[in-house]
This record gives C-alpha cells, sequence and structure tokens, in this order.
C-alpha cells in the first residue's frame, strides 16, 4: 500500500524567498584600490605644498654664502653689496663705478709717482747731437731752423755762466771732399755767429767742421742730403 507523504491539498507552494546556501556575496570591484590611490594623491599633494612653502619662507636657503679671501688686502668691494635707494636710485652700479675709477685713479698716481723723474744732467744730454739747423746746398745760409731747440740752448747757457756748447758742421757728399770739408766749417761757424747775436759769449761756443762725415740720412737721394747739410750740438 503506497503512501503520499505530500499534502499537497491542491495548492501550489510558493519558492523559498531565502537562499541557505554557503555562497560569498559579491563585493563590487575596485572600491578599495581606489581609495588607496586616492589617499596617495592627497599625501604627494600635501608634501609638495609643504616643500614649496619652506622654500619661500626661508630667504636664507637662496641666498649664497659670500666668498671671503683669507688675504684682507685683496678685499676691495664686498661680494653682496647691500642696495640702497636714494630718490628711487639704485646706488649698487654708482658704488662699483665709483670703486673702480678709485682704483685706476690710485694706479695711475701710483705710475708717474713711481716712474723716475730725468735730472738737469740727462735732460741735457738727450739734447746733445741735436740739429738745430739745416743749410742751402753749397752754402752756410740757413734752409730750416728748430726754434724751439735754439731758444732752450741760449736758455741754457745764459742761466749756467759757466756751461759751454760744441758746434759740429756736416755738409752732404755733392761736390769734391775738400769744398764740403771747407762748407761745414762755414756752417759751423755760421750758426756760432748766430748764437753770439742772441747774446752767447763767442768763447763759450767751440767749432769744428766734419766734412760728409756721419751722414744721418742716405746721400742717394735729395731727401738724405739736405738733412745731412746741417750742424749738430754738444754740451760742454
Amino acid at each position: 500500500m503506497a503512501f503520499d507523504l505530500n499534502k499537497n491539498d491542491g495548492f501550489q507552494r510558493e519558492s523559498s524567498k531565502f537562499d541557505l546556501s554557503k555562497g560569498e556575496v559579491e563585493k563590487p570591484a575596485g572600491r578599495s584600490s581606489g581609495w588607496l590611490i586616492g589617499l596617495l594623491g592627497i599625501l604627494v599633494v600635501a608634501g609638495g605644498f609643504w616643500y614649496y612653502a619652506s622654500g619661500k619662507t626661508d630667504p636664507a636657503a637662496k641666498i649664497p654664502a659670500p666668498n671671503v679671501s683669507s688675504d684682507p688686502a685683496s678685499v676691495v668691494v664686498p661680494a653682496t653689496p647691500a642696495k640702497e635707494k636714494v630718490s628711487g636710485m639704485d646706488t649698487t652700479a654708482v658704488a662699483k663705478v665709483k670703486s673702480t675709477e678709485i682704483q685706476e685713479d690710485s694706479i695711475s698716481k701710483t705710475s708717474v709717482d713711481a716712474a723716475p723723474a730725468k735730472s738737469p744732467d740727462e735732460a741735457l744730454k738727450a739734447l746733445n747731437h741735436s740739429v738745430p739747423v739745416t743749410f742751402v746746398q753749397g752754402s752756410s745760409s740757413f734752409a730750416s731752423s728748430n726754434k724751439t731747440l735754439i731758444k732752450y740752448i741760449v736758455a741754457y747757457l745764459i742761466k749756467n755762466p759757466t756751461a759751454s756748447v760744441h758746434i759740429d758742421g756736416y755738409a752732404s757728399s755733392d761736390g769734391p771732399i775738400a769744398l764740403n770739408q771747407q762748407i761745414s766749417q762755414a756752417r759751423a761757424d755760421a750758426f756760432k755767429n748766430h748764437l753770439t747775436v742772441l747774446n752767447i759769449e763767442a768763447n763759450r761756443i767751440s767749432t769744428a767742421g766734419k766734412g760728409i762725415e756721419n751722414p744721418v740720412a742716405s746721400n742717394h737721394t735729395v731727401s738724405g742730403r739736405k738733412r745731412n747739410r746741417r750742424v749738430e750740438i754738444t754740451f760742454l
């Protein structure tokens, strides 16, 4: 005899609304990783802000240390001169220019002071063998004269009564040697007479004719021969 234990009284039972299986509840993906990324971003932004703020608020960190020489004599201008504002003008550049001018001025003064002055004897020796007069060809007439040198010669002889001067006369290679010897002597005597006219005693002036000796220029050119027709002076 079979029994139907299902008490089915004609009504269909509703399926249970509860799932008693031990399956895990699915969690939405990506929520935890997004939270970590956001936290890291906040930390980075905060760190950057702190670094920027600390750098701005510490002016000593951005000012380089001045180079100070161990030799106090070598320090002329401070490495970081303070800026002063006078009527809106920056005086730092002005201070640097003045410092440079002072240094250059001191150097020039030192150079002038250090240069030894020539003694009167040295200055006088420098004038020896100078040419006060040149002459016309074949003549003892002046062709040109150095008036400044002549004035100095006269002034020196007047100021120094015991001093004397020697005059050497010269000729170019034009003409016979004997004639040039005579002309050179005549030229020396002509300049002696010129000095006596300027109140220099004749006994303080000696002369000599040197002919064509010691040319100062080439006798092969016209300009050279003009320069060789001359007299030279030597103080004694």
